[in-house]
C-alpha cells in the first residue's frame, strides 16, 4: 500500500507577502482566488496503462462489501496476488517423510490430524486454526526429526501455537493437557513449543489452503450447502500426505470444482473463477481427481473424523453427498 501524504501550503497567497509601496497609478489586480484545482496531466506523462486484467469489473461479493471497511475490497487483489506469490515459500517438502523421518509414516501423520479434527471440533476453534496447525506440524516434521511418542506432543503443541495466531481467546495449556489424557506435562509442552517456534525461525504466517477456497466460495457467490460441501473435501484433503505435492491454491480452487461436480452445477468451472483463481479447468481436474478417490474411499477409512463431524445436521450432512457417483473428464 502507498503512503498517502498530505501537500502542505507554506503560506496562503493572500498573506504570503506585503505588497511594496508604490506610487504607479495602475489599478491593482485582484487576488489570485483560493480555489485550487489539479492540472490534468496528459496520459504520455508519468503514467502507465493498466493491464487488461485489471479492468474487469470486480465480483458481485466485493462490490456488494465495498462500504465495509473489514473486507479491503480495494485491496484483494494485490492481497491474494502476495499469497500466491509466497504460498510455498515456506511450504514443508513433499519428501519429508522418507528423507528426514526415520520413526514416523504417512499413516501416523493421518491419524494424528484426524485426532486433531475432533480437538478443534471439541474446543470449537475458528477452521483458519486447523489448516494453520497442520501447516505447522508438516513444516516442523520437515525440519526435526521426531519419535512416534512424541508425534502427539508435536500436534497438540501445533495446535496451540495456531490458536494463539488466529484465535481471540485460545485454549490454556492446562486444556491440551487434559485433551491429551494427562500424557504430557505442562513443562513438555512449553519446551516443545519453544523448539517448535524457533525450528520455524518464529515465522506463523502463510496462506493455506482454506484461504484460497474462501475467496473462491466468495467471488462464485456459493450458497450453504456448497460452502459446507468445500470445506469437508478441504478438511479431507488434510489427511492425505501425499496432496502436499500440490500448492495450496489449487487444492483450494479443486475442491471448489469438486464439491460443484457432486452438486451438479451446469458449470463447476466458470470464468468467474478461473478469472480469480488464477486456473484452467485442465489444471484443476488432475487434483480433483485424486480428491475424488479420497473422499469416495473416506467411508472404509479408519481416519472417521472429518467424515463423521460432516454428517451432523449442522454441517448439512454433505458427507453423505460424496457417494454419488462423479466422473472428471
Amino acid at each position: 500500500m502507498g503512503d498517502i501524504g498530505n501537500t502542505y501550503v507554506s503560506a496562503h497567497p493572500l498573506t504570503a507577502a506585503k505588497p511594496e509601496t508604490t506610487t504607479n497609478t495602475t489599478k491593482p489586480k485582484p487576488p489570485a482566488s483560493t480555489d485550487f484545482k489539479l492540472r490534468s496531466i496528459p496520459p504520455s506523462v508519468g503514467t502507465t496503462i493498466p493491464p487488461v486484467a485489471s479492468l474487469l469489473p470486480s465480483p458481485r461479493a466485493d462490490e456488494k462489501n465495498r462500504g465495509n471497511p473489514l473486507h479491503v475490497v480495494d485491496y484483494l487483489k494485490d492481497i491474494f496476488d502476495h499469497f500466491r506469490k509466497t504460498e510455498l515459500k515456506n511450504r514443508s517438502s513433499t519428501t519429508y517423510m522418507s528423507r528426514i523421518q526415520t520413526d514416523v509414516n504417512e499413516k501416523m501423520r493421518t491419524i494424528l490430524v484426524d485426532w486433531l479434527v475432533d480437538v478443534h471440533l471439541k474446543f470449537k476453534l475458528l477452521p483458519e486454526t486447523l489448516f494453520l496447525a497442520v501447516e505447522i506440524i508438516d513444516r516442523f516434521l520437515d525440519k526435526k526429526v521426531v519419535s512416534r511418542q512424541k508425534l502427539q506432543l508435536v500436534g497438540v503443541v501445533a495446535m496451540l501455537l495456531a490458536a494463539k495466531y488466529e484465535e481471540i481467546y485460545p485454549p490454556e495449556v492446562k486444556d491440551f493437557i487434559y485433551i491429551a489424557a494427562n500424557t504430557y506435562s505442562r513443562d513438555d509442552i512449553l519446551r516443545m513449543e519453544r523448539l517448535m517456534f524457533s525450528t520455524l525461525e518464529f515465522n506463523l504466517t502463510i496462506p493455506t489452503v482454506y484461504v484460497f477456497m474462501k475467496r473462491g466460495l466468495q467471488v462464485m457467490e456459493a450458497d450453504t450447502k456448497t460452502q459446507q460441501l468445500t470445506q469437508y473435501l478441504a478438511e479431507l484433503s488434510l489427511l492425505d500426505y501425499k496432496l502436499l505435492a500440490h500448492p495450496p491454491s489449487l487444492i483450494g480452487a479443486s475442491c471448489i470444482f469438486l464439491a460443484n461436480k457432486y452438486l451438479g452445477a451446469r458449470e463447476p468451472w466458470s470464468r468467474v473463477l478461473e478469472h480469480y483463481c488464477q486456473y484452467k479447468q485442465s489444471e484443476v481436474e488432475t487434483c480433483a481427481q485424486e480428491l475424488l478417490v479420497i473422499s469416495t474411499n473416506a467411508p472404509t477409512q479408519k481416519t472417521q473424523a472429518v467424515r463423521k463431524k460432516y454428517s451432523y445436521a449442522k454441517y448439512g450432512e454433505v458427507a453423505k453427498l460424496t457417494q454419488a457417483t462423479v466422473q472428471i473428464p
